[in-house]
């Protein structure tokens, strides 16, 4: 108990709560989330080797639902229908090679099925954020091919821009209500080159492993180190605690050694002996002022217990002085 009484103060007590809010963030949160992001890099990297590695198929084979533009993303489709070159929108606030760029967001009408958005491919920003000209999507029956894409969350926020429709993110949703057509909700296409009506394909992404999964296990090695770090702290801090009450103890029982052989260093229990034997000598002290001796001679222990503890545990003040002078002496030279 009283090694436990030595820890209830405010500086131990927040100390204790600060690591166990930091370990449980890194394992309720900072640790899943890293690793949560990994998971979709891994995820993404998959449906994009099986993009790259299956042939292009009819559309409706490969998207069955709206979950499938998802599940499926990046997939190459194939599609017939018209373009409708009047009901078009501008991606803007994008960037391709550090160059601002607009994405020009054309309606598809298939064969059969609804409308679909399709992203035709991208033109560089004009001088003043102006939309330069671009050829326009033909006319008449075409077949394309083109990549599956998700929609994308957020808010589309629609502007006018060189009387168009601009927006933020590709929701489909928002941009068929803007352009009068119900199109498909769940997903877009996307464009891929020498395809009737594309521009510049917009760039897909590397497959690549991402620094989430080190980042994740890096958030749990410290979720565990927190408190690993604080029972250190509190072992350190008991053993010196336990080191300095040895070492008063150990100078309490030479005292109490010195005073029970009835002398000290200077031959005072021959002094007082020779003082009853001859009767010569000064007469014995009283027991006030040997009450009051003893006293002054234990405070003299506690301070000099105190004294070596502290040169035990942080160096002698000189030895101190001449570390900083030394220290003084290489900034200067350097």
């Amino acid at each position: 108990m009283r090694i436990l009484r030595r820890f209830l103060t405010p500086g131990w007590v927040i100390g204790v709560l600060a690591a166990i809010l930091f370990a449980w963030a890194c394992f309720a949160f900072l640790a899943p989330w890293q690793l949560g992001k990994s998971d979709d890099l891994e995820a993404r990297n998959a449906r994009l080797v099986e993009s790259v590695e299956a042939e292009p198929a009819p559309l409706d084979e490969v998207v069955r639902g709206p979950q499938d533009y998802a599940e499926r993303e990046w997939r190459l489709v194939t599609l017939d229908g018209r373009w409708e070159p009047d009901s078009e929108a501008l991606l803007r606030l994008r960037s391709v090679d550090g160059e601002l760029v607009y994405h020009v967001l054309t309606v598809f009408d298939p064969v059969d099925g609804p409308d679909l958005l399709v992203n035709r491919g991208y033109v560089q920003v004009g001088e003043n954020n102006a939309v330069p000209d671009y050829p326009a999507a033909p006319a008449g029956e075409v077949g394309i091919t083109a990549r599956v894409r998700v929609a994308e969350p957020g808010q589309a926020d629609p502007v006018e821009l060189d009387g168009r429709p601009a927006v933020r993110v590709v929701d489909p949703a928002v941009i068929g209500d803007t352009l009068g057509h119900d199109l498909r909700p769940a997903g877009y296409l996307q464009l891929t080159g020498d395809q009737p009506g594309s521009l510049t394909p917009a760039p897909i992404p590397g497959i690549e492993n991402g620094p989430y999964l080190s980042y994740g296990l890096q958030w749990l090695a410290f979720g565990v180190l927190a408190p690993a770090a604080l029972i250190y702290f509190a072992w350190a801090e008991i053993r010196a605690r336990r080191r300095d009450d040895d070492a008063g103890l150990a100078d309490r029982t030479a005292d109490a050694g010195d005073a029970a052989s009835g002398g000290g260093p200077d031959g005072d229990a021959g002094y007082a002996g020779s003082g009853v034997a001859g009767g010569d000598g000064p007469a014995p002290r009283s027991g006030v002022g040997v009450s009051a001796a003893d006293d002054e001679a234990r405070a003299d222990d506690e301070v000099s217990a105190r004294e070596r503890a502290m040169r035990a545990r942080y160096g002698d003040r000189d030895a101190a002085e001449q570390r900083r002078a030394f220290r003084r002496a290489d900034r200067l030279r350097s």
